[in-house]
């Protein structure tokens, strides 16, 4: 899979990009116009029209009826990011096409007709709107778009409007996250035209210090200058990210500390018999961050990545295949990084 090798540094944090289009056809309703009858021949309809893109565009894809899925599934799905969480819990008719690699998805009769995204690890979004731009164009050659001269690609969401499109980038700031100010500018952040927010957690605390950046504005804007607003912020974030971790350096006594701060998490997520979320999302952070640093050495960090998303809950019980309580859940998520976080080297 895409997040199975995130490969991160004091300079280097980004872990993910993603572009997404909303879009819808012509002279058709939107989503939330269509009845279920409806809304099944639409999906129909297009998973038939677009049966042959894994030929005509030399990818490897799979489709299915989203509301076939198990909830179970579908939520895990939503834990990796092919879905949100509306999605994942919709039951009218909806379609998905999706890579097997899982950085390609098209969703049909979501919000909008089709909900495209394309993901990579590491910045990428250029790449990945080249890519995104050609299964469009494919899209857009078996149906006509609704497009008005004036405003752009139309959408049932006015915030979607114009470009139809969201770019996002991923970081990993877990020194910023420690630094006074930083709640100030994530707070500052709409005045730049993109918006930050902690992927995991509750209230004010993030676990896991991953943050995304993505663009706040569709309308009146071109897709490239939304890329490079997007790209401009993160770089900012990731230039103070790396000031903050080469002034630890410098310390003998921080060195010390953050280098024991990477142990003490090591040896909990090797040795734990059972952890909620909050600790191994946490302390998975901190090993990121001592692997970048150099200040400790494991076996494949580039997958550490990976384990955050395959501890979630719901990836847990998809992968257990049956109803678990907390508790086991727990058991189950402190068993399941014990397998996969490797050994020290």
């Amino acid at each position: 899979m895409w997040y199975d090798n995130v490969e991160l540094s004091t300079e280097y944090n980004y872990i993910s990009s993603k572009i997404r289009f909303a879009r819808n056809f012509d002279n058709t309703l939107f989503p939330n116009k269509l009845t279920d009858t409806e809304a099944k021949k639409l999906v129909e309809d297009t998973l038939y029209e677009l049966s042959n893109i894994s030929l005509d565009l030399g990818m490897h894809t799979s489709s299915s009826m989203l509301n076939r899925i198990p909830e179970v599934e579908r939520m895990s799905m939503c834990e990796r990011n092919i879905l949100n969480d509306t999605l994942a819990k919709k039951e009218t008719p909806t379609g998905i096409i999706l890579g097997d690699n899982e950085d390609t998805g098209i969703i049909i009769n979501a919000d909008d007709h089709i909900r495209l995204q394309t993901m990579s690890a590491g910045i990428k979004l250029y790449e990945l709107l080249e890519k995104a731009n050609k299964i469009d164009d494919y899209i857009n050659e078996h149906f006509d778009y609704a497009f008005s001269d004036k405003y752009g690609y139309l959408t049932t969401y006015p915030t979607n409007i114009g470009t139809g499109m969201r770019a996002s980038i991923l970081l990993h700031l877990p020194a910023s996250t420690r630094n006074k100010g930083f709640s100030k500018l994530i707070a500052n952040a709409g005045r730049f035209g993109v918006s930050i927010r902690g992927l995991y957690g509750e209230g004010m605390e993030n676990f896991g210090t991953l943050y995304e950046i993505s663009n706040s504005k569709t309308l009146g804007i071109s897709e490239r200058e939304i890329i490079d607003t997007v790209t401009k912020v993160a770089n900012q974030l990731n230039e103070n990210e790396r000031k903050l971790r080469e002034a630890e350096a410098v310390s003998e006594v921080q060195r010390t500390a953050r280098e024991d701060e990477a142990y003490k998490a090591y040896g909990l997520l090797k040795y734990a018999r059972k952890l909620n979320i909050r600790d191994a999302m946490n302390c998975l952070s901190l090993l990121m961050k001592g692997c970048a640093d150099g200040f400790i050495n494991i076996e494949s960090p580039n997958k550490l990545y990976s384990i955050m998303l395959g501890i979630q809950s719901y990836n847990i019980l998809n992968m257990a295949g049956s109803p678990l309580s907390e508790d086991y859940i727990e058991i189950h998520r402190a068993e399941y990084i014990r397998e996969n976080i490797g050994k020290l080297k």
